[in-house]
């Protein structure tokens, strides 16, 4: 839990300190005092990032040159304090941890989780693949730190695998610097890399999938059921026999027309591949994504980027068996966002230590029933909360700790 943090010249917060106790703490006071930002304040200080900001110079107080902000930890797993800080000028950024020096923000993630809940969650049903992708990808750092390598491993490969590309074709075909080797190079190490991504996310995907769809039945009340795939670009289709076998040469079209489609594809429980412990075997993945690339290496020279790997996949998640991209309501799909932060909440309490709960005006967007599952699951989670709302009567229970911004 966060304990105490220091905040200057961040957003419309300015000299502002606060200490936090376990429990429930509510955070009230009109629209534009500074509620979201202390939510975000605290969030950077636990995850190194920003959930509203790109670039961590976008809280930089209007007319300001710098913020800082410090922050005091209680570490559940070596009972010992934690003490973070984050300096970021126009030109410069400077990161502590316990008094010693890091790299960056970044370096904060993964020990200290937290996890926010916002309107604008619905996103994760409604918006773009990479906004689901993100968000397991964040998750599946939480279950371990090989993870986020990898991660950072397979982003750098394709970074520098689209630029080859790319040079190729704006060279007209002429081969770029390190020629068809450094091509064949770097489309082999891609391949090792997302092999790996995928088996931890398919193990991911099979561990969250259940745990989604019994928080939605929860705060749905049992009216309707979701379900949620992994879509990858290189298994098929599911059929009718609830099978899913990985594509071979003479399936590239067809696939490719269903992945422009939008039609889902799903892991079932006797993917080929797959170990007895529920695993799915990396040696597998390799091979197929390997061949997939092979089938496509026209088509990217042409294109200019690589067209196939982790970094297209999405997760469907599924209602009355349309995607609710298309097809949920507003409260479907905001029931839905809920599932899915509860289920990370779940995942980092599991692998990590629990999480701290970061709420930002999430019950004005619920009716009644689904304010009071919420208020339950996070009471029943017994995690350290944060709540920011502009009306402390709308709140569903009674808070352990206020804090009242503004006059």
């Amino acid at each position: 839990m966060i304990s105490r943090i220091h905040i200057e010249g961040v957003r419309s917060l300015s000299a502002f300190e606060c200490e936090f106790g376990p429990g429930i703490t509510v955070v009230h006071g009109a629209n534009g005092c500074g509620k979201t930002t202390l939510l975000e304040s605290v969030h950077l200080l636990s995850q190194g990032f920003s959930f509203r900001a790109r670039d961590l110079k976008e809280l930089i107080a209007w007319k300001g040159e710098l913020f800082l902000i410090r922050g005091e930890f209680e570490e559940e797993r070596s009972a010992g304090l934690v003490n973070r800080a984050v300096r970021v000028g126009r030109r410069s950024c400077e990161v502590r941890e316990n008094g010693e020096s890091l790299k960056s923000p970044t370096a904060f993630f993964g020990s200290l989780p937290a996890v926010v809940m916002q309107p604008s969650d619905i996103e994760l049903l409604r918006g773009a693949p990479e906004v689901r992708r993100s968000w397991l990808d964040e998750i599946l750092c939480f279950r371990s730190a090989a993870n986020a390598s990898i991660l950072r491993r397979y982003r750098r490969v394709l970074q520098q695998r689209n630029k080859w590309l790319r040079d190729y074709k704006r060279n007209d075909g002429a081969l770029p610097v390190g020629g068809e080797e450094l091509f064949h190079i770097l489309t082999e190490q891609l391949v090792d890399l997302g092999a790996k991504l995928w088996a931890a996310r398919l193990s991911l995907s099979k561990e969250i999938s259940p745990v989604i769809t019994g928080y939605y039945r929860r705060l749905s009340g049992g009216v309707d059921e979701i379900t949620c795939a992994y879509k990858s670009s290189i298994l098929k289709e599911l059929d009718a026999l609830d099978g899913a076998e990985f594509l071979d040469g003479s399936d590239l079209d067809r696939a490719a027309l269903v992945a422009e489609s939008g039609a889902p594809y799903r892991i079932a429980d006797n993917i080929s591949g797959e170990c007895d412990d529920g695993t799915v075997d990396e040696e597998s993945l390799r091979i197929a994504y390997g061949r997939k690339l092979s089938g496509l290496e026209i088509a990217e020279k042409s294109f200019g980027g690589t067209l196939a790997g982790p970094h297209r996949d999405d997760l469907g998640v599924c209602i009355g068996g349309a995607e609710m991209r298309s097809s949920g309501s507003q409260g479907q799909c905001r029931s839905a966002a809920v599932a899915m932060r509860f289920a990370a909440v779940d995942v980092a309490s599991r692998y990590l230590s629990k999480p701290i709960l970061l709420l930002d005006d999430i019950f004005a967007e619920l009716d009644v029933h689904r304010r009071d599952a919420v208020a339950s699951l996070i009471r029943e989670k017994g995690c350290q909360v944060i709540i920011a709302t502009p009306q402390l009567e709308e709140m569903p229970f009674t808070p352990d700790a206020e804090i009242k911004l503004g006059s």
